[in-house]
Protein backbone atom coordinates (compact mmCIF):
# COMPACT_ATOMS: atom_id res chain seq x y z
CA UNK A 1 0.00 0.00 0.00
CA UNK A 2 1.50 3.26 -0.67
CA UNK A 3 1.32 6.04 1.30
CA UNK A 4 2.07 9.73 0.48
CA UNK A 5 3.33 12.33 3.59
CA UNK A 6 2.53 15.93 3.83
CA UNK A 7 3.87 18.99 2.48
CA UNK A 8 7.32 20.66 3.12
CA UNK A 9 8.56 23.63 0.97
CA UNK A 10 12.04 24.42 0.34
CA UNK A 11 13.21 27.61 1.67
CA UNK A 12 16.46 29.83 0.99
CA UNK A 13 17.15 28.87 4.98
CA UNK A 14 17.27 25.56 3.73
CA UNK A 15 19.41 26.40 1.32
CA UNK A 16 21.70 28.36 3.58
CA UNK A 17 21.96 26.10 6.70
CA UNK A 18 22.55 22.96 4.64
CA UNK A 19 25.48 24.53 3.05
CA UNK A 20 26.61 26.01 6.75
CA UNK A 21 26.72 22.45 8.01
CA UNK A 22 28.17 20.59 5.37
CA UNK A 23 30.56 23.15 4.02
CA UNK A 24 28.92 22.89 0.03
CA UNK A 25 29.08 26.35 -0.87
CA UNK A 26 28.74 25.51 -4.80
CA UNK A 27 26.90 28.61 -6.31
CA UNK A 28 24.45 26.57 -7.67
CA UNK A 29 23.20 27.05 -4.23
CA UNK A 30 24.31 29.52 -2.73
CA UNK A 31 25.04 32.64 -5.38
CA UNK A 32 21.67 33.92 -7.43
CA UNK A 33 23.79 36.32 -9.83
CA UNK A 34 26.43 33.17 -10.78
CA UNK A 35 23.46 30.68 -10.92
CA UNK A 36 21.57 32.74 -13.37
CA UNK A 37 23.71 31.53 -16.23
CA UNK A 38 23.44 27.81 -15.32
CA UNK A 39 21.75 25.41 -16.71
CA UNK A 40 19.34 25.91 -13.93
CA UNK A 41 18.70 29.43 -14.59
CA UNK A 42 18.52 30.00 -10.75
CA UNK A 43 19.61 28.56 -7.24
CA UNK A 44 18.83 25.06 -6.76
CA UNK A 45 18.54 22.71 -3.69
CA UNK A 46 21.47 20.59 -3.16
CA UNK A 47 20.62 17.03 -4.20
CA UNK A 48 21.31 15.53 -0.62
CA UNK A 49 19.31 18.60 0.86
CA UNK A 50 16.46 16.78 -1.29
CA UNK A 51 16.89 13.72 0.00
CA UNK A 52 17.20 14.45 3.67
CA UNK A 53 14.18 16.09 3.61
CA UNK A 54 12.18 13.47 1.54
CA UNK A 55 13.44 10.96 4.41
CA UNK A 56 12.32 13.35 7.14
CA UNK A 57 8.90 13.88 5.79
CA UNK A 58 9.01 9.70 5.25
CA UNK A 59 10.01 9.64 9.24
CA UNK A 60 7.53 12.09 10.70
CA UNK A 61 4.28 10.14 8.78
CA UNK A 62 5.36 6.90 10.28
CA UNK A 63 7.40 4.84 7.99
CA UNK A 64 9.88 4.40 10.39
CA UNK A 65 8.90 3.97 13.94
CA UNK A 66 11.49 5.83 16.44
CA UNK A 67 10.73 3.50 19.31
CA UNK A 68 11.27 0.29 17.59
CA UNK A 69 14.44 1.58 14.99
CA UNK A 70 17.25 -0.03 15.68
CA UNK A 71 20.11 1.15 12.65
CA UNK A 72 19.98 2.20 9.49
CA UNK A 73 21.29 -0.33 6.63
CA UNK A 74 21.36 1.59 3.51
CA UNK A 75 19.93 4.23 1.12
CA UNK A 76 20.19 3.05 -2.67
CA UNK A 77 18.77 3.85 -6.03
CA UNK A 78 19.08 7.40 -5.56
CA UNK A 79 18.37 8.94 -8.47
CA UNK A 80 18.05 12.97 -8.93
CA UNK A 81 15.42 13.17 -11.67
CA UNK A 82 14.76 17.12 -11.96
CA UNK A 83 15.96 19.84 -10.19
CA UNK A 84 14.40 21.31 -6.62
CA UNK A 85 14.16 25.44 -6.25
CA UNK A 86 13.61 27.75 -3.59
CA UNK A 87 9.88 27.73 -2.98
CA UNK A 88 9.17 24.02 -4.65
CA UNK A 89 7.31 21.97 -2.24
CA UNK A 90 8.16 18.25 -2.16
CA UNK A 91 6.02 15.11 -0.97
CA UNK A 92 7.21 11.68 -0.77
CA UNK A 93 4.85 9.04 -1.82
CA UNK A 94 6.18 5.55 -0.48
CA UNK A 95 5.05 1.82 0.43
CA UNK A 96 7.05 -0.32 2.47
CA UNK A 97 7.77 -4.43 3.33
CA UNK A 98 8.62 -6.25 6.37
CA UNK A 99 10.88 -9.63 6.87
CA UNK A 100 11.14 -10.73 9.95
CA UNK A 101 14.38 -12.61 10.86
CA UNK A 102 16.32 -13.73 13.77
CA UNK A 103 16.64 -12.14 17.04
CA UNK A 104 12.97 -10.76 17.07
CA UNK A 105 14.59 -8.17 14.25
CA UNK A 106 12.85 -6.56 10.99
CA UNK A 107 14.29 -5.70 8.29
CA UNK A 108 12.10 -2.85 7.14
CA UNK A 109 12.26 -1.99 3.01
CA UNK A 110 11.06 1.78 1.88
CA UNK A 111 10.73 2.40 -1.64
CA UNK A 112 10.03 6.25 -2.13
CA UNK A 113 9.75 8.86 -4.58
CA UNK A 114 9.55 12.29 -4.09
CA UNK A 115 7.44 14.91 -6.14
CA UNK A 116 7.22 18.37 -6.34
CA UNK A 117 4.14 20.74 -6.28
CA UNK A 118 3.70 20.09 -10.28
CA UNK A 119 3.82 16.36 -9.57
CA UNK A 120 7.24 16.06 -11.25
CA UNK A 121 8.85 13.83 -9.65
CA UNK A 122 12.71 14.90 -8.44
CA UNK A 123 13.90 11.90 -6.48
CA UNK A 124 13.39 7.76 -6.02
CA UNK A 125 15.31 5.99 -3.57
CA UNK A 126 14.97 2.98 -1.14
CA UNK A 127 16.44 2.34 2.23
CA UNK A 128 16.82 -0.48 4.54
CA UNK A 129 16.93 -0.54 8.19
CA UNK A 130 16.21 -2.77 11.44
CA UNK A 131 13.31 -2.50 13.61
CA UNK A 132 12.88 -4.34 16.78
CA UNK A 133 9.64 -6.70 16.12
CA UNK A 134 7.07 -6.52 18.62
Amino acid sequence: MERITEGRTITETDLVMFSYFTGDWTFLHTDAEASRSSVFGERVAHGYLTLSVSLGLAIRSGAINPNNFIALRSIENVRFLKPVKIGDTLKVAYSSSRQVGESNRARVTIDARTTNQRDEVVLEFRTMHYENEK
